[in-house]
């Protein structure tokens, strides 16, 4: 097995800059991180009364 000779040396890949598709993902990751702690702190208001343990409707039928 041959050493690469100088003239030709390995040169690593530049890092490509962030595109308009990149930075969408970002704002959409951002997005949903702030929707849940929102949805967090609105559910954290009506802690004493969650859904599953609120009182069933009567029949009126």
């Amino acid at each position: 097995m041959s050493l690469p000779s100088s003239a030709n040396p390995i040169v690593p890949a530049q890092k490509q800059p962030t595109n308009v598709y990149t930075m969408m993902l970002m704002i959409s990751l951002i997005a949903i991180i702030t929707a849940t702690v929102l949805l967090a702190m609105e559910l954290k208001r009506f802690e004493p009364a969650p859904w599953w343990n609120a009182p069933k409707a009567p029949n009126v039928l």
